[in-house]
């Protein structure tokens, strides 16, 4: 045998002696046999991986080309170097689309009352800029509930357990995909078929040429020449492919944490309600295992909030001002007879609105999630329990009266009734810009 290979059997044997300890120790602590045949039949997900990667998979596809995906970075020097030139790139990118398009839109636009629709692409574009350094600063956090994530399917103790967890992954890949097709179905004729359809721009020597596709005053040189001005308007359209991609990135990863969050719950909910049909399982090791389970989708949460609340701000707020700006685009088209910008701006619009609903759906799952605890500890047979048990039950039920929540920046919490403020807002501004402009 060669030294590596004595290495190998002795850390093998160490791990052995380890297990047997660990079975003997708590076969002594209830019954051994019901312990012993647990601990050799434990469930185990070899899959484990592959559901998380399930999990991510749209979130990872996004954020990865930006450099703010937090997984998988390496430590090494070269590696930083590389990020941080990757998200320098990136965030001047951003820049080079959103300024020039403000200067333009606030000093050279000759019909403001037109030109106000754009400001919707304009907030979008900052709200991109927003979420891209909010996932750089938290970056720390965000890995640490994706490595949660990634712990807690594979420890996962049943195959039930990880059914409720896949369950709230499809629905969280189903609102991510939901997003996408509106958000891409909408933002692909608004940055390419509707320069082409609109009106020529006329050029002094009396030639004509398609619109960029956000208008924009470079202050250092003139964008008119070709074949400066089709390298502009394709990297105009690149770059509002990143910004998209960054928008819905985040997105997607808040859908898919904050619905694995509500599993969490929905776990423990699930083993307080079967912990008593197990007779031979030993009952105040079970609890001790439930409350530990609640603790981590406390923490989870928690976590995710702390990371994520100024992004939820944002979204709110941002949308709010998106949604109304919309609609004005909406009404000028009506009136115009355009059937095509119409309906971009529609889809858009409807984007927008699904966004702010998922977000205020999935803040109530888990606040109901987390109540739902509490009921189901008052809701089983306490009352043949042993006292000590019911000690430990106390404390479950105590913490579920302070439900997680998600906040906007503490300020208020994401709930259906926050959406319905984002609704009656954004059309008080609406009828106050109409009001003004027209």
């Amino acid at each position: 045998m060669t030294v590596s290979e004595h290495a190998r059997v002795r850390q093998s044997s160490r791990v052995f002696s380890a297990s047997i300890f660990y079975i003997i120790t708590n076969c002594e602590l209830g019954n051994p046999k019901a312990m012993l045949t647990e601990n050799l039949t434990r469930f185990q997900n070899h899959n484990y991986k592959a559901d998380t990667e399930y999990v991510v998979k749209v979130a990872k596809t996004l954020l990865t080309p930006v450099g703010i995906w937090p997984l998988y970075r390496g430590n090494s020097m070269s590696d930083k170097i590389k990020n941080f030139l990757q998200t320098g790139v990136i965030f001047i990118l951003m820049c080079f689309l959103l300024i020039p398009h403000v200067i333009y839109t606030y000093f050279n636009a000759e019909d403001l009352t037109r030109e106000m629709k754009v400001i919707a692409a304009q907030v979008f574009s900052l709200l991109a800029i927003i979420k891209f350094w909010t996932m750089i600063i938290n970056r720390k956090g965000i890995r640490y509930c994706l490595q949660q994530m990634e712990i807690q399917y594979r420890d996962v103790e049943c195959e039930e357990d990880r059914l409720v967890m896949t369950r709230s992954a499809k629905i969280g890949r189903f609102f991510t995909v939901t997003y996408l097709g509106l958000s891409y179905g909408g933002a692909l004729p608004y940055h390419i078929i509707m320069p082409l359809l609109a009106d020529r721009i006329v050029k002094e020597d009396n030639t004509t040429q398609i619109p960029l596709p956000y208008l924009s005053n470079y202050v250092f040189f003139v964008v008119e020449d070709s074949p400066l001005y089709e390298i502009i308007f394709v990297t105009q359209i690149l770059i509002s492919s990143i910004i998209l991609s960054t928008n819905c990135g985040v997105y997607s990863l808040i859908a898919s944490c904050v619905m694995h969050s509500c599993c969490l719950f929905e776990v423990v909910r699930r083993q307080m309600e079967t912990i008593l049909n197990d007779e031979t399982s030993n009952l105040h090791r079970r609890f001790g295992k439930v409350i530990e389970h609640h603790m981590e989708a406390i923490k989870f949460a928690e976590m995710i909030e702390k990371s994520l609340n100024i992004v939820f701000l944002c979204e709110m707020v941002g949308c709010t001002i998106i949604i109304c700006f919309l609609e004005f685009g909406v009404l000028k088209e009506w009136e115009d007879g355009n059937i095509l910008p119409l309906g971009t701006y529609f889809v858009l619009m409807t984007s927008i609105f699904v966004n702010v609903y998922i977000i205020s759906d999935i803040g109530d799952r888990l606040k109901e999630e987390s109540e739902k605890v509490g009921e189901s500890s008052y809701s089983i047979q306490w009352y043949n329990l042993p006292t000590k048990i019911i000690k430990n039950l106390i404390l479950i039920t105590l913490r579920s009266n302070r439900p997680s929540t998600l906040t906007a920046a503490k300020i208020f919490d994401l709930s259906l009734q926050g959406f319905c403020q984002v609704c009656k807002t954004s059309a008080a501004y609406f009828n106050f810009i109409r009001a003004v402009f027209e």
